[in-house]
Parts: structure tokens; sequence; C-alpha cells
């Protein structure tokens, strides 16, 4: 792959911003376990609302969780130097994108043709 946006200071920046996202991510789970955890013995009529909390926190930290795994997939292909290559055209991925999506793997081309065919919208997109 080409790689793109490879000057040593503009690497430090993204790789800045992703490990930035990657704590704020951890810190996230780690002050959701209360909710998860649950407020002790309860009666079962009040228990409603503790399951719904859960429910939704549960959703949430399964978002964040993917959202890490990009992260952390952008870290990797940094150090394997292929950061800033769309993974589909290995094209560069422009600046303007991976300084706000730093943890994006394809050009707005191809992510836009990617939605498209799997009629969704992208998780690095949503996460932003």
């Amino acid at each position: 792959m080409k790689k793109a946006n490879g000057s040593k200071n503009g690497l430090e920046n993204y790789r800045k911003l992703l490990l930035t996202k990657r704590s704020e991510l951890l810190s996230d789970f780690q002050s959701k376990l209360d909710t998860l955890v649950g407020p002790g013995p309860a009666a079962p009529e009040d228990l409603a609302p503790v399951f719904h909390e859960q429910f939704i926190a549960l959703r949430i930290n399964r978002l964040d969780y993917l959202q890490l795994k990009l992260v952390d997939a952008a870290l990797a292909r940094m150090d394997g130097g292929d950061y800033g290559s769309c993974m589909d055209c290995e094209g560069p991925i422009s600046s303007r994108r991976l300084e706000a999506i730093p943890w994006a793997s394809r050009c707005i081309a191809c992510q836009e043709l990617a939605a498209s065919v799997h009629d969704f919208a992208p998780l690095e997109e949503r996460a932003a």
C-alpha cells in the first residue's frame, strides 16, 4: 500500500488523537460498570428501570467496544506503515478526513460505496 499523510509530525498528531480517543473510550467503560453492577437487593417491581438502564449501558458499551477496535486497528496500521491509505483502493485518505475521523480506514469515495452496498451508516462515521 502507498503510505499517505506520512510526515513524521503529521503521524504523531494522528497518533495523539487516536490515543486520546482510546483512553476516553476505556474510561467510559470503567464509568459504566456501576450501572451494570446494579443497585443490589431490591423488590422485583423496582427492577424494571434497573434492567432498562443495564440494557442501554450494554448497547452503548458494544458501540464503544466496536469503536475501540477501529481505533486499535488504526494504531496497528500506523505501526505497520499503512496508516492514511484506503484499504479498498489503496489511495490516500485526505488529511481533513483523518483529522475528523482518525480511525478511518477508507477514503470518502470508497466509504460511500461501502455504505451504499451495505445500506447502513458505518460505525466510523456514527462514532465521530
